[in-house]
């Protein structure tokens, strides 16, 4: 009787032990996770910060085209034109005597110029106006590069974050089958009378302290997961491509 109750216990842990692994196995397939490099490049393409400082960046080169451009008001083009009679004096010297005559013709006259009027402080202060546009234009690319190493930090951290919690998931998962295996045996022992209600109460503070702690393990990595997918915009993609 004793050994037909050890092969019964045995054949019940078995089939415990193989529904609990199908309930926690997640393929792969089903997860979506790129590699750890893919997933930086994605966040960093995902960005709005990022967009959000890129549109700042070219505005800025605009301003510096606008600023160059000023020292233009300045300047102009400047043009004479006159048609009429012109009256020519000649004065000759015969003699003695001057001998002066007079012509008159018909001429017309014109001058076309290029003028520019800037005093030397404008033209200091102009100078200062470029370099300041261009310094803003560099502050804002290095706020860029930053923006971007904080984001692969980000990613690097919650990428190991996910990976710690699905390796978690397995941990859990083998020490709560193993006190999964320790109540049934637990059971049929305090049903025959070889397990007190002590020894049996610590097993089954022992399972459920190891069912709150798998559980918990489950909810941490669809944290974590979830939060990884939203940082490199895998949903966004998704939605994308089924447009």
């Amino acid at each position: 009787m004793f050994k037909k109750t050890r092969i019964v216990t045995y054949i019940l842990l078995i089939i415990l032990q193989t529904n609990l692994k199908a309930q926690t196995e997640i393929p792969d397939s089903v997860l979506k996770v790129p590699p750890l490099g893919d997933a930086i490049d994605m966040a960093i393409e995902h960005s709005p910060l990022l967009k959000s400082s890129d549109i700042e960046t070219t505005i800025k080169k605009f301003q510096l085209k606008s600023v160059r451009r000023e020292w233009l008001d300045n300047m102009g083009i400047e043009s004479f034109y006159k048609y009429g009679s012109i009256d020519n004096v000649n004065i000759q010297n015969i003699g003695n005597t001057d001998q002066i005559t007079n012509a008159q013709t018909t001429d017309t006259r014109y001058s076309v110029g290029v003028y520019l009027k800037m005093s030397f402080f404008a033209f200091i202060n102009q100078n200062n106006k470029n370099k300041i546009a261009l310094e803003e234009i560099k502050k804002s690319e290095y706020h860029q590069e930053f923006i971007r190493n904080e984001i692969r930090k980000i990613v690097i951290k919650q990428y190991n974050e996910y990976l710690y919690n699905k390796k978690l998931i397995s941990i859990k998962n083998k020490a709560y089958i193993a006190t999964q295996m320790q109540v049934e045996k637990a059971n049929i022992d305090y049903e025959n009378g070889n397990l007190n209600l002590y020894e049996m109460t610590k097993v089954m503070e022992s399972a459920t302290k190891a069912e709150t702690e798998y559980y918990k393990a489950i909810a941490d990595f669809k944290v974590s997961y979830l939060l990884l997918m939203e940082l490199i915009g895998a949903n966004h993609y998704e939605n994308d491509s089924n447009k």
